[in-house]
């Protein structure tokens, strides 16, 4: 048998027996049974109320914000991120919603999707005001002031869009390219306005001509504002647009051309000079492009210059001489010449004063067929030959002569063509004989105005209007002194305001020895 299980109960029992046989261990105490429990009674969950409709309607409006929050904080994140990315127009996105799905979706920012239709219409000659035949009786002022109030307004819209929008507007509408290109083309220039005087000067208590003044100059300063903006590829840090692609985007939409950048000049360059400069030496900066466009139309601009001169002289009764002998300027009026000289001797004059030296150049050394200009002995012994200034000498020649015929006596058109000619000539005779040229280029310049000594009025002409700031140049370059300045202004009378020669001498800049050039006034090219 296996061994029992031992029980200390048995065993007490049996050592404290004397009788010998085994005993059974007494029974357990059972403990004593717990009192019954009374079972809980079962709680009944009550039912869940019903939920109404306004219930429903709550969630679900609940929902949809919580959706919106959402979506527009991914919005505004993707925005944060754009920002920080720094990266160019024409590869940034923008997110927007998606009219099907309503989902956000990617678009470039240089794209027609945000081109809108703005409504702005084209500017027309009689859209003026303070022209010289501004009493035309085909113009209603009101009927102008209305145009001029929603044309400023369109203005303002464009220059109000955010950058990318703005550049998305001006690539994918042509109508808006070709509104703000009319303005440029019909707006007037300071030869335009009669006697000199503002706009409506003549009616200010005319409620509706004071408006017009003040609506027209806010066009004027909305339009200059625009090509600003148009001629800067960045704005700040994180909109920009890279210059290949700013380049390409000007030329290949003509948002910028030559023909444009002139009247820019002509019609801004002298109230705003500076901004003026900066607009075109960004564009040529950015697209060398333009520098072969402007060689095709300043030889166009150079050749309409020259059918101008057999008209005029036949007019005055001169003879055509040898330069002219092109048929083609028969076909031209007087009064068709009258009419085109003031425009294309401001683009030339535009041209002096802001385009870079090297498209000063190429007016210079421009063709003109049929012109042959007489050299003139220089300081150095060399031939000193200016077509150009040869081909203005010729039309003031004529000019004068008009000027004795009782027709053109007292004619404004023709005192506004001689100034603007001896003003175009002076810049001409500046640019070759600058001070960076050396101190023979003055020596240069009195002879060319010695060989003109029998041209009194060209001489006067110039000197009033012409050469004061060539004389002003080389009197801060240091290189003459008051015996030659006496002596340019014994050949033109005065051309230094009175005073002037002591302050300039005081201002006046160090030349370095080594090449003779002078620091003040520089290449001729735009203002310093």
């Amino acid at each position: 048998m296996g061994k029992q299980g031992f029980d200390q109960r048995t065993a007490l029992a049996n050592a404290l027996n004397t009788s010998g046989v085994a005993k059974a261990p007494p029974p357990k105490k059972e403990a004593p049974a717990p009192a019954p429990v009374a079972p809980k009674k079962k709680e009944i969950a009550p039912e869940p109320a019903q939920k109404t409709k306004k219930d429903f309607e709550d969630e679900q409006r609940q929902f949809v914000q919580a959706n919106e929050r959402q979506k527009a904080q991914f919005y505004v994140d993707e925005a944060a991120k754009k920002v920080s990315g720094r990266r160019e127009a024409d590869s940034a996105v923008t997110y927007v919603e998606d009219k099907d799905s309503r989902k956000p979706r990617a678009v470039s920012d240089l794209s027609d999707y945000w081109k809108s239709d703005i409504g702005i219409l084209p500017f027309t000659p009689d859209d003026n005001v303070g022209a010289a035949d501004d009493e035309a009786d085909d113009v209603d002022p009101q009927d102008r002031l209305e145009f001029l109030s929603h044309f400023n307004e369109k203005l303002e819209v464009l220059l109000r869009l955010k950058f990318h929008v703005f550049w998305s507007q001006f690539i994918y509408d042509d109508q808006v390219r070709r509104s703000l290109d009319s303005y440029l083309r019909f707006c007037l220039r300071s030869y335009d306005v009669s006697d000199g005087e503002p706009p409506g000067a003549r009616n200010e208590q005319d409620l509706v001509a004071v408006e017009e003044e003040k609506v027209a100059r806010e066009v004027s300063r909305r339009v200059l504002a625009l090509y600003t903006r148009l001629s800067r590829s960045e704005e700040s840090a994180h909109e920009f647009i890279s210059d290949g692609k700013f380049a390409n985007v000007i030329y290949d939409n003509n948002i910028f051309d030559i023909p444009k950048l002139i009247d820019l000049c002509a019609i801004y360059g002298d109230s705003n000079r500076i901004a003026v400069t900066k607009i075109v030496h960004s564009i040529f900066g950015h697209q060398p492009l333009y520098k072969d466009e402007f060689e095709f139309v300043v030889e166009h601009m150079l050749g309409g210059l020259h059918q101008c001169c057999e008209p005029l002289q036949q007019a005055s009764g001169g003879s055509t001489g040898s330069r002219s002998t092109k048929p083609a300027s028969a076909n031209l009026s007087v009064q068709d010449c009258m009419a085109f000289l003031p425009d294309i001797l401001s683009c030339f004059i535009a041209i002096f004063c802001f385009f870079p030296e090297e498209c000063l150049e190429k007016v210079i050394a421009g063709k003109l067929e049929g012109v042959t200009s007489t050299p003139i002995e220089g300081a150095d012994g060399e031939g000193v030959s200016l077509p150009l200034a040869d081909l203005m000498v010729e039309l003031h020649d004529a000019l004068m002569a008009m000027s004795r015929q009782e027709e053109w006596a007292s004619s404004v058109v023709l005192e506004t063509i001689c100034t603007l000619l001896s003003r175009f000539l002076g810049l001409v005779l500046g640019y070759r004989m600058a001070p960076r040229r050396g101190a023979s280029a003055f020596q240069d310049l009195l002879a060319w105005l010695g060989a003109q000594s029998e041209r009194s009025a060209l001489l006067n002409d110039l000197g009033k209007h012409g050469l004061e700031s060539t004389a002003m140049e080389w009197l801060a370059s240091g290189l003459v002194d008051d015996a030659q300045l006496d002596f340019l202004e014994e050949l033109c009378g005065p051309v230094l305001p009175a005073g002037e020669r002591k302050r300039g001498r005081r201002v006046q800049a160090p030349v370095p020895k080594s090449t003779g050039a002078a620091t003040a006034g520089g290449g001729g090219g735009g203002p310093g």
